[in-house]
């Protein structure tokens, strides 16, 4: 009777873990997919401060914008689980988006939002070990973006200029980070590039609910009318950060005394042009990805035009 019993404890204890191997298999990877690793890369952006600032050679700076882009992009993942978990019913209503994890159904939602409250947690515990004033950027972040999952991102215009702050909020988070001296003419500059890419993801979105005919974009405040508009203003944004980026050069970039040889670096509003204007072509014919920033590192024009801007830096710098 006892050896019965005990085997029949092995042998639930032995389900028990095999069920919970399954569970394991079947919630890790789309967990993962739903993290959106790929679109850390956003967060880069808080090393730009240090590197226009010039302290190359500053250790503390380079680790403390290390630290704090490991917790931008924690708190970026935790952000994308909230939002999918929130638009789950528009995202099986979009040509792409219902082949993520939650809205298919291979995430459960009480899995992703417990994983957005832990990830967010350790977010928030490496930026407070960094200092009180990356966790207030941080939290103003993540307020922001809470914000626009709720309400903003179905309000037309307000949406992309919020998208446009978070993204130049990665830019403050690295002045902060760095203990730089904050630049008007790149903050500046940074909405004006980041609103163009929205409007341009807007602008996709209105294509492809045109091309189903749909008289509006699921979950989103724009109707298919709306097209010539998003176009004439991403237009316009862009050509406008062209224009900031020159002031830059002539008002601040030109007088850094760490730049050899800034001459060179006039190649760079060019090679702007040249990105932001193709960006639009294939806008314009309905070859942009939803997201810019797959369309950007998966281009290969793109990203010549990427490496062509970062050697044109470097040879500034050094030559």
């Amino acid at each position: 009777m006892n050896a019965d019993g005990t085997q029949e404890r092995a042998a639930l204890r032995a389900a028990t873990a095999g069920n919970a191997a399954a569970v394991r298999r079947g919630v890790v990877l789309p967990l993962v997919k739903s993290l959106r690793l790929h679109q850390w890369a956003k967060n880069f952006l808080v090393f730009i401060p240090l590197i226009l600032a010039g302290k190359f050679h500053s250790s503390p700076a380079w680790i403390a914008c290390g630290l704090g882009f490991l917790a931008f992009g924690l708190l970026a993942s935790a952000t994308y689980l909230f939002n999918d978990a929130r638009d789950v019913e528009f995202d099986r209503q979009h040509w792409s988006k219902w082949t993520r994890p939650v809205a298919s159904g291979d995430l459960p939602i009480g899995a992703a939002l417990a994983a957005a409250a832990l990830i967010g947690g350790a977010s928030f515990a490496i930026a407070g070990s960094i200092g009180p004033g990356a966790a207030l950027v941080l939290a103003i972040y993540a307020v922001l973006t809470l914000l626009y999952s709720l309400k903003l991102k179905r309000v037309p215009m307000l949406d992309v200029f919020v998208i446009a702050a978070l993204f130049t909020l990665r830019l403050v988070f690295g002045i902060q980070l760095a203990d730089v001296a904050a630049s008007p003419w790149l903050l500046v500059f940074s909405i004006f590039v980041f609103l163009s890419l929205s409007l341009g993801k807007r602008y996709t979105e209105v294509l492809r609910a045109q091309a189903l005919g749909r008289e509006r974009v699921a979950g989103r405040g724009y109707a298919s009318a709306d097209g010539p508009l998003l176009f004439g203003l991403g237009l316009a944004t862009g050509v406008g950060a062209i224009l900031i980026m020159i002031l830059y050069l002539l008002q601040e970039a030109f007088a850094a005394g760490f730049y050899r040889s800034p001459l060179l670096l006039w190649a760079l509003p060019a090679l702007l042009f040249l990105w932001i204007g193709r960006y639009w072509l294939l806008a314009t014919r309905g070859e942009l990805d939803d997201d810019p920033l797959e369309y950007a590192v998966r281009d290969r024009v793109s990203l010549t035009l990427g490496a062509a801007m970062t050697a044109v830096f470097v040879v500034a710098w050094q030559l």
